[in-house]
């Protein structure tokens, strides 16, 4: 378990003394430094749990340092103790600089050491929160990326290009559905599917995979981010949000032509027949409120 390092600085070195030979009883591990150029040499090769300076009226050195240790790591506590006279509006610029805790000389050093106590307590407990809020992130991470391959279809679906399976299909498409009727909103389902792939001479089933997963590129890359794309059958289907019949008639039409233009499919006589063989239906609310039966 890594120690505690404690910075101390100040420019009365019987007070560094005294300081520091109290927290090193306690275990802690403590450094000094009596001017600017140490302190930064110091926080340049170490982090900090605390760090105890002074506060001169006259420098706006500890200001400086005071946010540079702040930036570079915000889980530090920092203590200035200051025989200057500190007043209200100082004391509320010195807290929003980021100052935890303040004393003002001749303070009894066993309040400080009691402060170190205490802010050492408080750092712990926020090191930890930050560390399960780490560990939460990760996991809601990978509880999405499982729940996403979950859903994805083996063949064309990936992180990078969504396609769902046939049972995440139906489920996100009755949901749209009713959130549509809900709210008087247009929504349309869009299906391409092919019709007897396995009368394509020479054709097997490799190829039918080839074509479905360039055929996934293009309709991916080529509907809006918020529109789902899934596997149906030899196929695909399109839930389209926000869209009635003659947006989908015209996303039809344009899927088409770019399914068509496709440069794997133009090469390739087989791609050329399964496309003559690619048909489409849609379905779109409110202008059929009945949901009609898909082959």
């Amino acid at each position: 378990m890594v120690r505690d390092r404690i910075l101390l600085t100040d420019e009365d070195p019987n007070l560094l003394t005294c300081l520091k030979t109290l927290l090193e009883e306690r275990n802690l591990e403590v450094e000094t430094a009596q001017d600017r150029s140490q302190i930064l040499r110091h926080l340049s090769r170490k982090s900090f749990s605390v760090l105890i300076t002074e506060y001169l009226l006259e420098h706006n050195d500890t200001r400086d340092i005071i946010r540079q240790v702040k930036t570079t790591s915000p889980e530090t506590y920092i203590i200035v103790v200051t025989g200057a006279v500190i007043g209200d509006i100082l004391h509320e610029e010195l807290v929003d600089l980021g100052v935890d805790d303040l004393f003002i000389k001749p303070s009894p050093i066993e309040d400080i050491v009691i402060a170190v106590k205490r802010a050492l307590r408080n750092r712990q407990m926020a090191m930890r929160v930050k560390r399960l809020r780490e560990q939460f992130r990760a996991a809601r991470t990978q509880l999405r990326e499982a729940s996403e391959g979950y859903l994805l279809d083996p063949l064309t679906g990936s992180p990078e290009c969504q396609i769902y399976n046939d049972r995440y299909l139906w489920d996100r498409f009755n949901r749209e559905l009713k959130r549509a009727r809900r709210h008087d909103r247009y929504l349309s389902l869009l299906l391409l599917s092919l019709t007897s792939p396995e009368k394509v001479k020479g054709l097997g089933p490799r190829k039918t995979d080839q074509y479905l997963i360039e055929m996934a590129k293009v309709v991916r890359e080529n509907i809006r981010a918020e529109d789902t794309v899934a596997r149906h059958q030899q196929g695909f289907a399109l839930i389209l949000t926000e869209t009635e019949s003659k947006g989908t008639e015209s996303v039809k039409q344009r899927l088409k032509g770019l399914i068509q233009a496709h440069s794997p499919f133009l090469s390739d006589p087989q791609f050329e027949q399964l496309n003559r063989r690619l048909n489409f239906k849609s379905y779109s609310y409110p202008e059929q409120p009945e949901i009609p039966t898909f082959d």
